[in-house]
């Protein structure tokens, strides 16, 4: 029965994902876990599994007709009324709020003084309806290659529509009965408020996360550094405390007399509550309804093993919601939980609590690699042996510290203050070895995200190592070890080994990034990093996140990639949208090189990222007219600047490259002005693919230069719906009337044009 159990999972599994993901890869997943069925079980059992593949596929489908907005989106006039958390963040109001007609929306409102901060923070509650005036506009998708999908991601939530609000009017808000969720997530949001105000600011976001599963208040970098080193799960609420929880009220109730079938009622009374008080996570519901079904066998005096309890809850959580896989924290979950029950027997050979604690890291770190490889591309070198220290640590010291301070300070201040003062310690304590250890060589790793045959082989290699480490069979585990460690190493160097190139136009909104890759890694150069202006703003308005062009899009697409070196960072102009991340690509990227245009040196001087540049002894060079370089088949020409100009658009670093069988005009911000210069120099000057100069401004791609330079394809770089215009009608009309086909990141995203080492090479957008 069990085992059956197990493969009906892997049945509703293919079953949730056979419509959404048909295709060549589907199948053959499907017909190598089929193939291996029918060798393995009964023919009537395999009818039973394929009924099991149809009855989730239908339950999905099902789920999907229902899953569709009744909005136009022409309509400016709502009844909004909130019906979860609401997340004030400096001066955005964010969260998500239903309509009278009970469609969900995704709401972002800025807030226009400190003192209507004030007033939200201390009258806006759950269940409230306001009137509200505002627009609604469909979420981004996919902007750039192996991203974030922001409209796939609300649309799983039932989220259509993201209303962005001119105007609340919070005096006509009116509150509404609360249900009894409604009360439980109102509570939940005053005992985070209470830990907000009386808790240290270095330690309030992690009892927050601890006991209400919320982790919008720690730090960004701490949290990083958490991420990284694949500990992060001691931030959510898991297994961990579900079961210190729970044993706890347990073992207290018996302690006072009470039967262990009453107990037993109390805690499935108690569960559904801490569910809603704790964010309700995917882990949270695994490790919550695992815990409530055992209850519930306990009181009928009958059990089941590990392995069906978990096998059924995840059965019944894909079958009320398909859209539960798609959650990374669900695949996690499920999976570590999985290779941790059906591994017990491994944990059992060692006496050694240390050893046994080891086996079991190493045993989530195994399940978790292909996740994490999935959607983040790296995982964790010291993860293992770190949470074999930070597990006890957070689960039975600071887990129960922190309720237990909670608790007191609610009852008095003065003992509460004293012990929150040894927890606070802790905690900065903890952040500080992680940090400390995040920063180390080879903490984690980035390889790149997969392949499908490579990330296919990942998970059945995975699969049989435990299966034979379950065995005992050791001289298995040892072949599957290696193969598994090389399959790593082949994913760690694959870029070297591809003949394939590529010139990518990174989305990063207003701004320029161009990553040129030559095959077989023969060279990687970034063409400027992205960047925003920054102003200096109240306290009041300042945001928990800082949003960062080369943290957020580049690093992440170029990770996404399996790149980790630059041979050069070309920086074509010192405009903060063009360089303005480039102290964040330095940092965290293996940079040989970085270019600057000759001239603009004492412009330079003062960046960050320069001084950044010369503490890792990163080369930093100017280059002028007539300066060149070759890398295999690929030839790179400075054409600009040739001299010192005080505008800085007219300095830009203008490339010439003859890449992928065509060739190239990179021309940063140059305006008409450098244009004409250029053409003037250079009559016989002729492209290919341009990249219009100053995202497609009036001040640039005048129709002289355009006639003159004669290209096929135009690549314009520019901010959708940015406050200048850009690109202007009139240079539309330019490129248009010379038939140039254009290409512009605000309209398709990412661009990339892949081509291989005898340079036949096709173009790609990363939104349809």
């Amino acid at each position: 029965m069990t085992k059956q159990l197990i493969f009906a999972c892997v049945s509703a599994t293919f079953g949730v994902t056979v419509f959404p993901y048909f295709g060549w890869e589907w199948l053959i997943c499907a017909l190598l876990y089929y193939g291996f069925l029918f060798f393995k079980i009964p023919s009537k059992i395999l009818v039973l599994h394929l009924v099991v593949l149809l009855l989730f596929g239908f339950s999905t489908t099902i789920s999907e007709k229902n899953n569709r907005t009744e909005l136009s989106g022409k309509e400016t006039n709502f009844t909004i009324i909130f019906t979860d958390s609401i997340d004030i963040d400096g001066d955005l109001l964010k969260g998500f709020v239903r309509t009278d007609n009970n469609e969900k929306l995704q709401l972002k409102y800025k807030i226009s003084s400190e003192s209507e901060k004030i007033n939200l923070q201390n009258h806006l509650k759950i269940a409230m309806s306001c009137p509200a005036m505002g627009v609604l506009e469909i979420p981004s998708g996919k902007r750039n290659f192996n991203s974030f999908d922001y409209r796939l991601y609300l649309k799983r939530q039932g989220i259509h529509w993201v209303l962005k609000a001119d105007s609340i009017q919070f005096a006509k808000c009116m509150s509404n009965k609360h249900s009894i969720k409604q009360a439980i997530q109102d509570f939940r949001n005053k005992g985070i408020s209470y830990v907000n105000i009386h808790f240290p600011e270095s330690s309030r976001g992690y009892v927050n996360a601890l006991i209400f599963g919320d982790q919008k208040l720690i730090d960004e970098e701490e949290l990083k550094d958490y991420q990284r080193l694949g500990i992060v799960h001691l931030l959510a609420i898991s297994g961990l405390h579900v079961s210190f929880l729970t044993g706890m009220i347990f073992f207290i109730g018996i302690r006072a007399g009470v039967t262990r079938e009453q107990m037993s009622l109390v805690m499935l009374l108690f569960l559904p509550i801490y569910i809603i008080l704790s964010g309700a996570s995917p882990s949270v519901l695994r490790s919550c309804f695992m815990a409530m079904l055992f209850f519930f066998l306990a009181f009928l005096k009958k059990s089941i093993s590990a392995t069906e309890t978990i096998s059924i809850i995840y059965l019944l959580l894909l079958l009320f919601n398909p859209n539960h896989l798609y959650n990374i924290g669900f695949q996690l979950s499920f999976s570590v939980a999985f290779a941790i029950i059906m591994s017990l027997s491994i944990m059992g050979r060692f006496s050694n609590q240390f050893i046994a604690l080891l086996v079991t890291s190493i045993l989530c770190q195994l399940a978790a690699i292909p996740i994490l490889l999935f959607h983040f591309f790296e995982f964790s070198l010291i993860g293992v042996l770190l949470n074999v220290i930070f597990i006890p640590i957070y689960s039975v010291i600071l887990l129960p510290f922190a309720i237990l301070v909670l608790l007191i300070h609610l009852l008095t201040h003065q003992i509460g203050d004293l012990l929150l003062f040894f927890l606070n310690k802790s905690f900065v304590l903890c952040n500080a070895v992680a940090g400390f250890t995040a920063d180390l060589p080879f903490a984690y790793i980035s390889i790149g995200k997969p392949t499908f045959p490579i990330h296919l082989l990942l998970v059945v290699v995975i699969f049989l190592l435990l299966a034979s480490w379950d065995l005992g069979d050791h001289r298995k585990t040892k072949i599957l070890s290696l193969v598994l460690i090389l399959l790593l190493v082949l994913q760690y160097n694959i870029q070297k080994l591809s003949p394939f190139g590529e010139v990518t136009f990174i989305d990063i909104g207003q701004g320029d990034s161009i990553f040129i890759k030559l095959p077989f890694n023969k060279g990687n150069f970034l063409i400027d990093t992205g960047g925003s202006l920054s102003f200096e703003q109240e306290v009041w308005k300042v945001r928990r996140k800082t949003y960062s062009t080369g943290e957020d899009i580049v690093i992440p697409f170029l990770k996404s990639k399996g790149f980790h070196t630059l041979d050069l960072l070309i920086l074509t102009h010192p405009d903060a949208d063009h360089i303005g991340s480039a102290d964040d690509i330095v940092k965290h990227i293996d940079v040989k090189k970085i270019i600057i245009g000759g001239g603009s040196e004492e412009i330079y001087k003062d960046q960050g990222f320069i001084q950044t540049a010369i503490k890792l002894g990163i080369e930093i060079s100017s280059v002028k007219r007539g300066d060149h370089w070759s890398v295999g088949d690929a030839r790179f020409y400075v054409l600009n600047p040739y001299q010192y100009e005080e505008d800085t658009n007219e300095s830009s670093i203008v490339l010439y490259a003859e890449i992928g069988g065509g060739s190239w005009l990179f021309t940063g911000d140059l305006g008409e002005q450098g244009e004409q210069e250029l053409i003037q120099v250079y009559p016989d000057l002729s492209a290919d693919i341009l990249k219009v100069g100053h995202h497609g401004s009036k001040t640039s791609s005048s129709e002289a230069f355009i006639d003159s330079l004669q290209p096929k394809i135009a690549i314009i770089s520019a901010g959708v719906n940015n406050r200048y215009g850009h690109p202007h009608q009139q240079v539309l009309e330019i490129l248009s009337k010379a038939g140039v086909s254009v290409y512009r990141t605000d309209l398709k995203g990412a661009i990339s044009y892949q081509y291989d080492k005898k340079g036949n090479g096709t173009f790609s957008t990363s939104l349809p």
